[in-house]
């Protein structure tokens, strides 16, 4: 199954500070605050010699807000929590979207946070805002290039790094494209990895920026420059993102001690249910068979054991909770396709003894399953099935297979492998169970099992003295073993004869295979 389109939401919501850069009179941080994402809207064609799709960033810079964290104040070091971002500084959303690359599967996508964090001294706001829009251009590409270098491999040595550090072993294809993908995805080889990536780019990108900086600076401002406090990020793999996760953020240069606080949260763009309804089911007795039985301590009785053809109709609806409706469908009864309209599918019914004991197997011998037909019809985003006769009862599965706009065809070539084929989309399944023919007992015999559990029920309250906690019980020794088989053969007696089952000799008790219960009404 494909992995799921989400929306994520990137925020951080406090800025604690355990050490200033200036510890006499405090900092006035600012942040430049960026999301990123790698996914289907943003691979590119396969470099030269490669099949792997080129790995482009696009940034999230987010709706209009002001960067200083407290305004004019200044920030001091404290033990208790700093203060608040403000939200469209904190926050940055973006829709992850999976992207399917032959020969590799399912790219779930890679969605992440950086921030730069500042303490305002000489600089001028217009100084400042002609630096982030030269971070902002040149963060893109110097990501793209260190992301893409992680593919080739430049990036193995930190991703095979355990949380702690220990290199673990690499998988038994080596340290391929999959093992790559896989280690990004494990906290510590991402961590790791980011942390490597996460510098390189800030080396490549000091320099453009500080030449903005100079560039719009005064002779003045150039005297106090403002000092960076630091460089961190933050990312996950789509495969990874689901709900609410708490992240943070550090940043610990020129002596200081900032810890940006927030939580990422995701969820699915879509959101289907496949509901199933019994929408018909007509009964036609078939044939009956007197049985003698004794219940309980009741005398010999004559029961009848009835058998009824039953036709069941099922509806099947896939419904739309979240997002567009589906541009593709396709159904499936366990790995048989559907075609659209009408159809009669043969599948293979299960005999009625394998789901009907005693004393109803005195009829299986009539109805043995074998091959039988559904009608099937497929309308859309409904399918409607029913059996056409059938000597037994089917269990199976109904699936459906869909997708969206921009997603991979659901029509590949026919020799595509049937477990391929469920990759490429959404799936949800629900159980198809028909069962064609029901045995049933009549009233009567149902009536004198019910009468004896009662009195059953009735002996046990008489003679099974109450404790109320004052009376200790000595167990004695354990029985002997021919003892205890003894009294489970005398138990498994007493349930047969209260049931009406035959208990035939060479049966060990307490060994019945249990049976499904009955699915058609009574």
């Amino acid at each position: 199954m494909r992995p799921p389109e989400l929306d994520v939401t990137f925020v951080l919501h406090h800025l604690d500070c355990s050490a200033t850069e200036d510890a006499a009179d405090g900092d006035e941080p600012y942040m430049w605050h960026l999301g990123f994402k790698v996914d289907a809207e943003t691979l590119g064609p396969p470099p030269s010699g490669s099949l792997v799709p080129s790995l482009n960033v696009r940034v999230i810079e987010g709706p209009p807000h002001f960067r200083h964290v407290v305004g004019a104040s200044h920030v001091h070091s404290s033990p208790n929590p700093g203060p608040a971002i403000a939200p469209n500084l904190g926050t940055r959303t973006m829709r992850l979207k999976p992207a399917f690359i032959p020969l590799m599967g399912w790219f779930p996508g890679i969605a992440g946070t950086i921030c730069l964090l500042w303490d305002e001294d000489g600089f001028a706001p217009s100084t400042s805002e002609a630096a982030f829009t030269k971070f902002k251009a040149v963060f893109g590409p110097a990501l793209t290039g260190e992301l893409n270098r992680l593919v080739a491999g430049d990036y193995d040595n930190e991703l095979a790094k355990d949380i702690n550090g220990n290199v673990v072993p690499d998988g038994p294809e080596g340290r391929s494209l999959k093992w790559r993908f896989a280690r990004l995805a494990d906290a510590g080889g991402r961590k790791h990895a980011i942390d490597a990536i996460t510098a390189n780019v800030k080396n490549i990108i000091s320099g453009p920026v500080e030449d903005a900086a100079v560039d719009a600076a005064g002779w003045d401002e150039l005297l106090d420059p403002d000092d960076l406090l630091g460089v961190s990020a933050q990312v996950y793999t789509g495969n990874e993102l689901s709900g609410t996760k708490n992240y943070s953020l550090t940043f610990t240069d020129d002596d200081a001690n900032y810890t940006a606080r927030g939580q990422v949260t995701a969820f699915p763009v879509h959101r289907a249910i496949l509901d199933s309804v019994v929408s018909g089911i007509e009964r036609h007795p078939d044939r009956a068979v007197g049985l003698w039985r004794r219940v309980c301590w009741g005398p010999e009785k004559l029961y009848w054991a009835e058998a009824f053809r039953v036709t069941t109709s099922l509806r099947y609806e896939l419904r739309t909770l979240l997002g567009e409706a589906p541009t593709e469908i396709r159904w499936f009864i366990d790995n048989l396709p559907l075609p659209a309209g009408d159809s009669l599918q043969t599948v293979t019914f299960d005999p009625t003894s394998k789901h009907f004991g005693a004393p109803l197997d005195a009829l299986s011998v009539f109805f043995t399953g074998g091959p039988s037909q559904l009608k099937c019809r497929v309308t859309g985003n409904v399918l409607e099935v029913s059996n056409q006769g059938g000597d037994g009862v089917f269990y199976g599965q109904v699936r459906a297979l869909y997708g969206f706009a921009g997603d991979p065809s659901l029509f590949p070539p026919p020799a595509t492998p049937i477990n391929e084929l469920f990759t490429l989309g959404y799936d949800r399944s629900a159980d198809l169970d028909i069962v064609a023919v029901s045995l049933e007992m009549n009233d009567e015999y149902h009536q004198d099992v019910a009468q004896c559990a009662r009195k059953i029920k009735d002996i046990d309250l008489k003679h099974i003295p109450p404790n109320f906690g004052k009376l200790i019980i000595d167990p004695g020794d354990h029985p002997d073993w021919r003892t205890a088989l003894a009294d489970r053969y005398a138990l498994a007696t007493l349930v047969a004869n209260v049931t009406g089952v035959d208990m035939p000799s060479g049966l060990t008790p307490g060994l019945r295979t249990p049976q499904r219960q009955r699915l058609a009404p009574r």
